[in-house]
């Protein structure tokens, strides 16, 4: 009896060795087959695909430009057009400043001038009081024309508007040094017309100069195998952008 189920199990574990090692080539066979199959489909695979930037807004380059001349050039990338513009609106400032800084210490010395020589007190007074000052030669004289005018709003109390010029040649000197300040201040109107000129001139050139196509940057992917051996020979990536 032993011997009956002796010789039953190696018959059974014969068979079950026989069964697991046809299943590991059966499965052996269909992962070559997978791999295969993956291989193949990858043995000339390309990949391409692109990015193509948005395009700048003329509109967007006008308006930067109207704040800053140049700025919308560099928004286009064309600051070699838009350095000139940024060039011409940093000289009209320059020239503004300069004028400004030169009216005021006109006009200072001036007022200095008439306290010397006419005994004003400056303080707190407008520049219509110095318009006054410079055309009559005392307060008195001055107040007298108001009432016989009937302009009686306009007469000066004696205590706090004084004045009475030492020599009338004085008082030419120190109309003709207010007058050229005035001059002064009036000249940088031509300069901020200069620079809403410079700002408009600046907004056309920019929008004219933006409407160009935009950039496009461009992708391209290519996976190659030989078909000789079931091993991928490379991956290769191609990166290009037109302007």
């Amino acid at each position: 009896m032993l011997k009956k189920i002796f010789i039953f199990a190696v018959i059974m574990l014969s068979a079950s060795q026989l069964t697991f090692g046809q299943a590991e080539f059966s499965f052996g066979n269909s992962k070559q087959e997978i791999k295969s199959k993956i291989l193949n489909q990858n043995s000339l695979s390309k990949t391409e695909f692109s990015i193509t930037q948005s395009e700048k807004k003329p509109v967007i380059s006008f308006l930067l430009s109207l704040i800053l001349p140049g700025a919308g050039h560099l928004y286009a990338g064309r600051m070699d057009v838009g350095k000139y513009f940024l060039a011409s609106e940093a000289a009209l400032w320059l020239t503004y400043g300069g004028l400004s800084y030169y009216g005021e210490a006109l006009d200072k010395d001036a007022r200095t001038y008439s306290v010397i020589h006419s005994g004003l007190n400056k303080d707190g007074k407008d520049d219509d009081y110095f318009v006054n000052v410079s055309s009559y030669n005392s307060i008195y004289e001055y107040n007298n024309e108001k009432l016989l005018r009937g302009e009686y709003d306009e007469i000066y109390d004696v205590s706090s508007h004084f004045w009475q010029w030492d020599d009338p040649l004085n008082r030419d000197n120190f109309d003709e040094q207010r007058k050229k300040s005035e001059r002064m201040f009036n000249s940088r109107k031509i300069f901020t017309t200069g620079m809403i000129i410079n700002r408009i001139a600046s907004g056309i050139s920019a929008f004219i100069l933006t409407e160009t196509p935009g950039s496009k940057v461009s992708f391209n992917s290519e996976v190659t195998s030989s078909p000789d051996n079931n091993n991928i020979d490379g991956f290769k990536i191609n990166f290009s952008t037109r302007f």
